[in-house]
């Protein structure tokens, strides 16, 4: 962004008529080499993977892709719907491979692509916002590379997607405001019902959709047949994915799913049950604006004092609202339905949020921008204010559990990386730094203006790559590497054509969960003590072994047929485990 007057005098040289054929090029040509860009950045990150980790997430929808793909189902009874919307999106990978390496590879791939075209839609909603295409391209830039938006697309997670799709959503719902278009409206309808489909916090979606309808038909913004049009897709689209999402839970949990709406019931309708409720709300809505260095914090002030101003305009006014009900609604309900695992991720998490991340901090970015010193400065108080409340809440309610409980640092990837702690969450450590970095960050921009604004805009994407390269290598490596020597099954020399069958008693689930992938034609269940259970197609067995038994591993199968032995032995941290072939 240079100065003004510079641009300006340049522009006075040139033929007006050449000059808007110049700007009609150059920038869908930025912004296509910006998606090539973003794409390759992505890939930088995941193209060393190829296995599933953040199991059982992963793979749940890697059996959902694979069994639309027309492949083996699979069976994750007990745990939650990993729902049909995003491996309907993956599942082509299993068309072109059926390695599962090279599948998981080409996911990689379908992700990275979904995740640059964020870019594009944030380059369009800031343009909205009236920012110049300097600004609205530089600010999108930041706004793909966050570290939340590319670490879920390394993985095989519906949280790759989601974000671009609730951007779309969103941007439809102010097109079809702003135009009356019946057509945005049913487009709107169409990408609220696929959230459905996609994600549990997809129905919170719906449900804020479907009240923007029936305000759209009181404050007749539409008329009546649009707005039935609209309510038409959606109810189709919901009842859709509805089918869907019931098929593959015949198909792959035939045992049923974890009832997380029980919990939700029963979080609502009890004084315990709202405190927890409200407490973790605060520590997601805490962990946004902290993996943020409190620019989304700012953009949710921001975005508040648009839908209460009457001065605003209504397509943007409404659509505050829509996003104020959708992030309210998603942190109630997601922190009502979460069981008690013991874990500091009860109390503090990010991913359930990610999916408004961008839409938050583009509201922050593009603000602190425009808007006037005085403003920026009353925006970063408001910001500093809201966070020290939500941290306030966290800590009174969590209190020692936040010290005490177990911590994944795959859960808190950039508050790690920001406090370089990678074995506890630092809370207040996490909060102080962050608040001094947007404060820092706002009193360059409104002293600075556009020079500061795009220094702060280059830090944030030094910071960002920082944050994505050390994660990658110290955590997200790490333990692919350690989940893939505790589980692979290629030393017992897995085919393509093997059958296995698996006694799922006394072996650790990390395990049989990651081979459930690795198998390309489903696991058979099997009872060790009893001969009969042995399929007869079965050509692998996996039985639990625990190395500080007095027992050898040909013990481990106490029925084994004569002519089966032991092919590898594996003892690791999920627990230890003996393959078993049949004699030549």
């Amino acid at each position: 962004m240079g100065s003004s007057g510079t641009i300006d005098s340049l522009r006075r040289m040139e033929p007006e008529p050449l000059l808007g054929v110049r700007r009609s090029r150059r920038w869908p040509v930025l912004l296509i080499g910006g998606c090539v860009v973003q794409v390759g950045i992505r890939l930088l990150f995941a193209v060393h993977q190829k296995t599933p980790i953040l199991i059982p997430d992963e793979t749940g929808y890697l059996l959902a892709a694979r069994l639309m793909a027309g492949g083996a189902a699979g069976d994750l009874s007990g745990w939650p719907l990993y729902q049909a919307g995003y491996p309907l999106l993956i599942s082509p990978a299993f068309w072109l491979s059926d390695d599962p390496a090279t599948v998981y590879g080409l996911v990689t791939v379908i992700n990275s692509l979904f995740g640059a075209s964020l870019l594009v839609l944030a380059y369009v909603a800031l343009r909205r916002l009236d920012l110049s295409r300097a600004q609205a391209y530089v600010i999108a830039t930041v706004t793909a590379l966050l570290p939340s938006v590319i670490y879920y697309g390394q993985f095989a997670m519906a949280d790759a997607v989601l974000p671009v799709v609730v951007l779309g959503w969103l941007l439809l719902v102010h097109t079809w405001i702003a135009s009356g278009r019946w057509g945005y409206g049913a487009a709107a309808s169409a990408l609220a019902a696929y959230c459905y489909c996609v994600h549990s916090r997809g129905s919170i979606i719906v449900v804020v959709h479907a009240g923007l309808l029936t305000v759209a038909l009181w404050r007749r913004w539409a008329g009546k047949r649009d707005i039935a049009a609209a309510v038409g897709v959606l109810v189709a689209g919901a009842a859709a994915g509805w089918t869907l999402n019931g098929w593959v839970q015949s198909k792959i949990y035939p045992g049923g799913v974890k009832p997380l709406g029980d919990f939700l019931v029963a979080r609502l309708t009890s004084l315990d049950g709202l405190a927890w409720t409200l407490s973790l709300a605060a520590g997601k809505v805490w962990f946004l604006i902290v993996s943020t260095c409190g620019v989304a914090g700012a953009g949710l002030v921001v975005v508040g004092a648009l839908a209460v101003r009457r001065a605003t305009p209504r397509p943007t006014r409404a659509t505050s609202w829509v996003v104020l009900a959708a992030l309210t609604g998603i942190a109630i309900a997601s922190s009502a339905a979460v069981p008690d695992e013991g874990t500091v991720a009860n109390f503090v998490y990010g991913r359930y949020l990610g999916c408004l991340t961008p839409v938050l901090f583009m509201a922050g970015a593009a603000f602190a921008v425009r808007g006037t010193r005085e403003a920026v400065d009353r925006a970063v108080l408001a910001t500093t204010c809201l966070t020290l409340a939500a941290v306030g809440v966290v800590w009174w309610y969590a209190g020692k559990r936040l010290s005490r409980s177990f911590f994944s640092v795959f859960e808190f990837p950039e508050i790690s990386f920001l406090t370089w702690s990678w074995d506890a969450l630092r809370l207040w450590s996490a909060t102080c730094a962050a608040l001094f970095l947007l404060a820092l960050a706002g009193l360059v921009v409104s002293k600075y203006r556009q020079a500061g604004a795009l220094a702060a805009a280059a830090a944030f994407i030094v910071f960002a790559l920082a944050d994505m390269a050390v994660v990658s290598k110290r955590v997200v490596r790490y333990w692919e590497g350690e989940l893939e020597s505790a589980t692979s099954l290629a030393p017992a020399g897995l085919q393509a054509h093997d059958h296995v069958a698996l006694d799922y008693s006394g072996l650790s689930w990390r395990i049989w969960v990651s081979q459930a992938f690795q198998v390309r034609t489903g696991l058979e269940p099997l009872d060790r003590f009893r001969r009969e259970t042995l399929p007869r197609d079965a050509t692998l067995v996996v039985v639990p072994w625990d190395a500080l038994l007095p027992q050898r591993p040909e013990d481990s199968w106490p029925s084994a047929p004569p002519n089966w032995h032991p092919v590898s032995i594996r003892t690791t941290y999920a627990g230890g485990w003996v393959a078993w072939r049949p004699g030549r």
